[in-house]
């Protein structure tokens, strides 16, 4: 992948980004599991933001990465149903 996009994973100046799907036998078809972003770290958040000349969009990514990554693969999940998402309230307090 990185010889044909010329991208690097971890690279600091023209970082990889991946998305990755569960293929664990848990998965339903249409509701599979998926984690953007992998790649993405305090130092190539900073050049994705240098790239696209959009730091919102790089640290959104960022987010992204860190949510679904807590959820899909640390299994970080609200306690009950009608309780908000972890990371969102965490979120919250930090705006």
């Amino acid at each position: 992948i990185e010889r044909a996009t010329g991208k690097g994973f971890g690279d600091r100046e023209n970082p990889l980004l991946v998305s990755v799907r569960s293929g664990a036998r848990d998965s339903m078809p249409g509701m599979m599991d998926t984690v953007l972003n992998l790649g993405l770290n305090d130092e190539t958040v900073e050049a994705l933001a240098i790239r696209t000349g959009n730091e919102r969009f790089s640290l959104d990514c960022y987010r992204r990465l860190i949510s679904m990554y807590g959820s899909v693969v640390m299994g970080v999940q609200s306690r009950h149903e009608n309780d908000p998402e972890p990371f969102d309230d965490a979120m919250d307090r930090l705006k």
